[in-house]
């Protein structure tokens, strides 16, 4: 936590993520809001594979949206390879995003977009076909 209160997020991710401690990710994640641009692609990939793993558990929901909200963002305006983000990892993000969108609706306090949205707009942006998700 240290390399946070210096400003390092990707220090300060790695370290946290060295620890295997979900429940330490969790408190940094929340402290430092969404930081996907400020992470090397390595980092950026271990913080997207938990976040898909939060939405499967249907934890944490507004904390993922925050972080997927930005993801968004910064494919829309950078397109599809900014980070370079492995396809097993949208795969996964989808898939997960999309089970969601049909469980869980948004907190009533959330001011982004839908999780169904974000899924349609990563999808769009990634050229990946959701009908091989659809069950």
């Amino acid at each position: 936590m240290d390399a946070l209160h210096v400003g390092d997020m990707d220090i300060a991710y790695a370290e946290v993520l060295s620890t295997g401690d979900d429940l330490l990710l969790v408190k940094l994640m929340e402290r430092s809001g969404p930081t996907v641009d400020q992470l090397s692609n390595e980092i950026t990939d271990e913080v997207l594979h938990f976040i898909s793993q939060c939405l499967v558990e249907h934890n944490l929901f507004d904390l993922c949206l925050s972080w997927i909200q930005q993801l968004v963002d910064l494919v829309m305006e950078n397109g599809p390879n900014i980070l370079g983000i492995p396809t097993e990892i949208k795969n996964e993000l989808l898939l997960n995003l999309n089970e969601d969108s049909l469980a869980m609706d948004a907190p009533e306090d959330w001011e982004g977009a839908t999780s169904a949205q974000l899924l349609d707009q990563l999808a769009s942006a990634w050229a990946i076909d959701l009908q091989h998700f659809v069950k």
